[in-house]
């Protein structure tokens, strides 16, 4: 929730639905901006977000240098 400004398209998979792709520098920038320190946002995007597997519609997270 509240992370649709990281949203950077679909990705969809054979026989799966399609699911949501995140830039994960654009998930630091959000949570930044909800008053996390870059350390913190990292931190928790790695474990929560990263780290999580919430069925067959787990996003996916997009790492660009």
């Amino acid at each position: 929730d509240g992370c649709d400004e990281a949203i950077v398209g679909y990705a969809t998979r054979i026989n799966l639905d399609p699911v949501v792709v995140y830039s994960y520098n654009l998930l630091v920038a959000v949570f930044v901006k909800q008053g996390m320190t870059e350390d913190e946002a990292i931190e928790w995007i790695d474990y929560n977000v990263a780290g999580s597997w919430v069925g067959e519609r787990t996003p996916v997270i997009l790492y660009t240098p």
